[in-house]
């Protein structure tokens, strides 16, 4: 099952590692946000990456929205938004 580090080393491409970094940055992010605010304000902001993902699944990828993913990401837009008020 192990193949050696330059099995490894060949299936690490730099946006692996990239991606990787970015995984960490979002992390703490979210660690510095939950030191300045209350946990389930940052809790309903995070979840706003669903809705960024699937934007971006339709636009870059071409991928479908149907009408009940597209109401789903409305509802969570529109509750984030009143979280300001």
């Amino acid at each position: 099952w192990f193949k050696g580090g330059a099995a490894l080393r060949a299936a690490v491409a730099p946006a692996t590692v990239v991606a990787g970094l970015g995984m960490w940055v979002a992390y703490g992010l979210i660690l510095a946000a939950l030191a300045r605010a209350e946990a389930a304000p940052v809790a309903a902001v995070r979840e706003t990456s669903i809705v960024i993902a699937t934007l971006g699944a339709a636009l870059f990828l071409g991928e479908p929205v149907p009408r009940s993913r597209l109401a789903g990401a409305v509802l969570v837009a529109v509750g984030v938004a009143l979280l300001g008020f």
